[in-house]
């Protein structure tokens, strides 16, 4: 019996290796524990010519995505665990989560807690980074929500070796870090909020695109969404009490 041509076995190859791909279980490629490393976060600024008889200050600004239609790959967030499972208003708390490749392609996150590393050697030269922002939500059900559990951030930029992290589909990487539990004031006086229990967390990840110019007097900062789909993984359930 004849073997098939050359186009239709390598047609089958591909169509099996891609069948054994996705039966592949997901799998975590890193992780970084927040709670034990001092994050160099002290950007410096150039050296002043004569003493400044002013303060220091910085701005900001920050632009949402522009693009609803076209999304960069899609993040699933989990909260895979708290310290515990009750809390009061105010308390603090020891988190894990995990993003992960929830889409079909490849996709490139931060994954450094550095973000003085990332500045040139010319203080005064702008620079940019991209900068991944990792909320905890606390939540009453579908009636309120508030992304005042804490956040983590990392950094990176693919001009720093081992400072951004590839996802291929499925891959995730885990991260520690501490947050805590506030409830602005003007919510706290909300009816809604004492007519509902707070019963869970979860968690949403943010990419941004980042600029940095520094002076001698002020830092300002432009931050820019990147647009990136967004599903929401594991969530975790607790109890709170409010004032």
């Amino acid at each position: 019996m004849d073997s098939p041509p050359l186009a239709v076995r390598y047609i089958l190859a591909m169509a099996i290796a891609t069948y054994l791909v996705s039966m592949c279980p997901a799998q975590e490629v890193a992780s970084v524990d927040l709670t034990k490393i001092s994050a160099r976060m002290d950007v410096r600024r150039p050296q002043a010519a004569s003493p400044s008889s002013g303060g220091y200050s910085s701005v900001s600004e920050q632009i949402d995505c522009r693009d609803s239609e076209h999304k960069l790959g899609l993040l699933r967030t989990s909260v895979v665990s708290l310290d515990r499972t009750h809390y009061q208003e105010g308390d603090e708390s020891t988190f894990e989560v995990t993003v992960e490749n929830a889409g079909s392609s490849p996709i490139h996150i931060p994954f450094s807690p550095h973000l003085a590393d990332l500045q040139p050697k010319n203080p005064a030269q702008k620079f940019a980074y991209s900068a991944l922002q990792i909320d905890l939500w606390i939540s009453a059900g579908e009636q309120w929500s508030s992304n005042t559990g804490g956040s983590i951030t990392l950094y990176g930029d693919d001009h720093h070796a081992g400072t951004m992290l590839s996802l291929n589909p499925g891959q995730w990487a885990r991260m520690i870090g501490k947050g805590k539990f506030g409830i602005p004031r003007d919510v706290l006086s909300d009816k809604l909020i004492h007519s509902h229990e707070i019963d869970r967390v979860y968690a949403q990840a943010t990419l941004y695109r980042e600029e940095k110019l520094i002076t001698q007097t002020q830092s300002a900062t432009v931050r820019r969404e990147v647009c990136v789909a967004q599903t929401q993984g594991q969530t975790v359930p607790i109890q709170m009490v409010i004032p």
